[in-house]
């Protein structure tokens, strides 16, 4: 069943709690894809950006394994990737986050 906004704002709360109890001090928290845009299906993940301080000192492996972990320990159809301030400040953003940026929401 789709989720309504309600659910996906408790979901990306949840989420980002869980994030914080495994060392990760959120900054923000962007919402994109399909509940961004107002089209979910009904299997439809949750697409999120999460930014950090943190992922600094991560490797792409490590910043995934810890998303995931997350995702999982709430039992929810989260998609998370993580940047650092730093990349999303970036000038030269790699082209997948500019597409991201236009088409999304602030969640957190």
């Amino acid at each position: 069943m789709v989720k309504t906004g309600q659910e996906i704002e408790g979901i990306i709360k949840q989420y980002t709690a869980k994030l914080i109890e495994l060392g990760i001090r959120v900054e923000r928290v962007i919402l994109f894809g399909s509940y961004a845009n107002g089209h979910p299906r009904e299997d439809s993940d949750i697409d999120l950006i999460v930014v950090s301080k943190d992922f600094e000192r991560m490797n792409i492996r490590e910043k995934l394994e810890i998303l995931g972990i997350a995702s999982a320990r709430i039992m929810q159809p989260i998609q998370a990737k993580g940047y650092t301030p730093r990349e999303m400040g970036s000038k030269q953003k790699d082209p997948f986050l500019i597409e991201v940026l236009e088409h999304s929401k602030i969640a957190a």
